[in-house]
């Protein structure tokens, strides 16, 4: 109605998963009204293009949440965190869709980097809490400071995260021993998060 005639569509999703499908069905039968269409890839990246391309989102991603969770927990650096028994669990939402495997994918980034005391769980999906737990546990860690892996630090992270109910990951935490503090701030909050999005955007215009 406005006369937009080529139309790109930015996701403020984290990967390819079942709502990114869902976006690009609902896109896609409107192809016909516009002269182009294009969606732009999620956070994490695009799928199948190429190992540098996948991995250079990830690996920024992972150095962007670990500078915030470092500097917000009041840390010069992860290696003086982890030299005081302090770990980073970053909770993500979790999927029955096969994109699932991107927090795993995303925490073996976090390792590639040489982030050994940061650690990805998901609330509907595999690695849950008590996996996280188990490897908190052969570490030793003490401490451990618990952000959503979420673009927006909304329901999930109020509740199921920071929520003062026995099965939030918190108070599971706590009750397992641990001494925790929650960093209530979404991805979308991050600078470097917001740029990469703006990058995934102007990529999308030059196709």
């Amino acid at each position: 109605d406005n006369g937009v005639k080529n139309l790109v569509v930015q996701p403020t999703h984290l990967m390819h998963g079942a709502e990114y499908d869902e976006l690009t069905e609902a896109v896609e039968s409107y192809k016909d009204k516009f002269e182009s269409v294009t969606i732009a890839e999620p956070l994490l990246g695009e799928v199948g293009d190429s190992d540098d391309a996948v991995n250079d989102d990830k690996k920024a991603v992972a150095e962007a949440i670990t500078a915030e969770a470092v500097k917000t927990a009041g840390y010069d650096s992860l290696e003086v965190a982890e030299a005081d028994g302090t770990a980073f669990v970053f909770m993500g939402h979790g999927t029955e869709h096969f994109a699932n495997s991107a927090y795993s994918q995303f925490e073996n980034m976090l390792r590639d980097l040489g982030h050994e005391s940061t650690y990805v769980g998901t609330v509907e999906g595999f690695p849950g809490l008590d996996y996280v737990i188990r490897r908190l546990k052969i570490r030793d860690i003490k401490k451990v400071y618990v952000m959503p892996l979420m673009i927006v630090a909304g329901d999930h992270a109020r509740n199921d995260l920071a929520g003062a109910e026995a099965d939030s990951w918190d108070s599971i935490l706590k009750a397992d021993g641990f001494e925790t503090e929650v960093i209530m701030k979404g991805l979308g909050e991050i600078d470097a998060i917001a740029e990469m999005f703006v990058k995934h955007l102007k990529k999308a215009e030059s196709l």
